[in-house]
């Protein structure tokens, strides 16, 4: 019996540690990326540390700081940010993208538009977070959560803490809109864990990076976005609903 290539990818023993002395991807090397998602080593377990504003949410200990600001600050404004997933294992992953599929191989095309195949998930790093807006009608890891306070807010000022949406709509890479996924790249070895990424298909909005002098480079804004205009996104209440129907995806 031939065994389909992607049961063999996922049952095949996978290196969950990625070196850390490896070298960022040039942006012009050949990165092999499955069904659009890029490959991604697993955080050293003794790297990664408890957020204490969200329970059971662990990430990347030079994370855990900036996004204690964030979610300080939103809440200053009003707006209740929680967690839907922080850092997940490889093994982990596995089992997300597999849940509730009887033939794996079979769904996988359709699951990697929202899910990352297992050893493709940023979450993997520990620079990765999905958002959710607590006391709303929008459920976790749904496009509504663009309209809701939380979605609007990050967009303002989650680059202020050095965080930046992987996914935008539209997004080069050929990933669903994940207006909920955000990637922190304050420090250069966040930045060289992502550089293919950020270079091949640029965030947007991006993280503000401090320079040396203490300047910071802000990000493009959403309308002058790079490629004419491919990632611009209205923030209008209206606008966002037409993006919201226009850009409908089923979900595995």
């Amino acid at each position: 019996m031939r065994i389909p290539a992607l049961a063999l990818f996922l049952l095949a023993p996978m290196a969950v540690h990625a070196e850390e002395d490896a070298p960022p991807p040039a942006a012009t090397a050949s990165v092999a990326r499955l069904f659009n998602h890029l490959p991604y080593g697993e955080a050293d377990p003794t790297a990664l540390l408890p957020v204490p504003s969200l329970p059971g949410c662990t990430m990347a200990r030079e994370v855990v700081g900036d996004l204690e600001r964030l979610l300080s600050a939103a809440r200053a404004e009003g707006v209740d940010l929680g967690a839907a997933s922080c850092f997940r294992s490889v093994a982990y992953q596995r089992r997300v993208f597999c849940a509730g599929a009887g033939n794996c191989d079979a769904v996988a095309a359709q699951r990697a538009r929202f899910v990352a195949p297992p050893g493709y998930s940023e979450h993997a790093t520990g620079y990765a977070i999905d958002f959710v807006q607590r006391g709303g009608d929008c459920r976790a890891v749904e496009q509504c959560f663009f309209l809701t306070p939380g979605g609007q807010w990050l967009m303002k000022r989650g680059p202020e803490f050095g965080f930046e949406l992987s996914f935008p709509a539209g997004n080069k890479q050929g990933v669903g809109w994940e207006p909920w996924h955000w990637r922190w790249t304050s420090t250069p070895a966040a930045r060289a864990r992502f550089a293919f990424a950020q270079a091949s298909f640029p965030a947007l909005p991006a993280a503000q990076i401090k320079t040396a002098a203490g300047h910071e480079v802000r990000p493009p804004s959403l309308e002058t976005a790079p490629g004419g205009g491919i990632y611009a996104v209205s923030t209008s209440r209206w606008g966002a609903a037409i993006l919201l129907a226009s850009s409908a995806t089923l979900r595995p």
